[in-house]
């Protein structure tokens, strides 16, 4: 037995009212002034538009999806959406950590991320057991700190 078209549209409706738009502006003219806020609150297959702006402090570095399927965009794109991590070797911060296997349904696109610094690997964006898409972002200014093996001998 074939399902009816309206049990098709009224399942196809449901679905999609799920997910939602959340938005993010420094401002505070919108949902959540940080990305860390609106991710929190998101769900799988919530998108999270970022407004244009330099985004820092808690909240804009070191942020993690926490394994949600989810889209984060700016609305002009990395030119003037920008995540300044403001890292450095006292105070180290990266852009964005994806370490709870995430995968192509976790979605980044359009944003700068500058000035991270890790004492590790990975200033700007880490993934560990994760593979996000990463769409249209520029990582600048960013330094990993990190040797492999022991350091280099010293010249003669």
């Amino acid at each position: 037995m074939k399902p009816s078209a309206t049990f098709c549209l009224l399942f196809l409706s449901a679905v999609s009212c799920d997910a939602r738009l959340i938005i993010v502006d420094i401002a505070g003219s919108a949902n959540f002034d940080n990305i860390q806020a609106a991710i929190d609150d998101s769900n799988d297959g919530d998108e999270i538009l970022v407004f244009d702006g330099t985004y820092t402090g808690p909240g804009n570095r070191d942020i993690v999806y926490g394994g949600r399927a989810i889209t984060i965009y700016s609305i002009s794109g990395p030119d003037l959406c920008i995540i300044d991590c403001n890292g450095s070797e006292a105070e180290p911060h990266r852009g964005f950590y994806f370490h709870n296997a995430e995968d192509s349904n976790s979605v980044l696109q359009g944003v700068t991320i500058k000035n991270g610094y890790s004492s590790s690997a990975a200033a700007g964006i880490a993934c560990v057991d994760s593979s996000p898409t990463i769409i249209d972002c520029r990582i600048i200014d960013c330094n990993a700190v990190h040797t492999i093996g022991p350091p280099p001998l010293p010249p003669l």
